[in-house]
């Protein structure tokens, strides 16, 4: 539904009907993190300069923002997270 690259790097979010935003690694085409929140199709996506905020807006009439923090990503858990 929508896509905007992360200010700087090769990397980028998605939106989805399934009311999911993936953030991806664009040079290996890897999902690198899943953030659920919406409950139904993310129609729109807006991220920060700096690339440290990034807003969702949905279907379900919600606007969500969301933050980086400092927590340390697994690619290999995410990977598995999405096959439960």
């Amino acid at each position: 539904m929508a896509v905007r690259f992360q200010p700087g790097t090769h990397c980028f979010f998605s939106a989805g009907k399934d009311g999911n935003i993936k953030f991806w690694d664009a040079d290996r085409f890897e999902c690198i993190l899943l953030l659920s929140g919406h409950k139904s199709s993310v129609w729109s996506l807006s991220i920060s300069t700096e690339g440290s905020t990034l807003v969702s807006g949905g279907q379900d009439r919600s606007i969500r923002l969301w933050t980086r923090t400092d927590d340390l990503v697994f690619v290999e858990e995410e990977r598995y997270s999405d096959l439960i």
